[in-house]
């Protein structure tokens, strides 16, 4: 959420598989693996952000803009 706060984004904003690789895969080790998909989980079930067909690239809501 804090990438998308930086970013001054709105509903629809798309931070993109290359985003996501670069801002949060490559920072996380194998004990934060698990953390991080929870997580995921946790933004998605609570309706801040959805997640495009590719997988990877995550959409902010209506929701999660008003939240940021």
């Amino acid at each position: 959420m804090l990438w998308f706060k930086k970013q001054k984004a709105v509903s629809g904003h798309i931070m993109s598989k290359t985003d996501v690789l670069k801002n949060i895969i490559k920072n996380i080790d194998t004990k934060q693996d698990g953390v991080l998909e929870a997580a995921m989980n946790e933004l998605k079930s609570s309706g801040l952000l959805e997640t495009q067909e590719d997988g990877f690239s995550l959409v902010l809501t209506q929701k999660g803009a008003d939240f940021i």
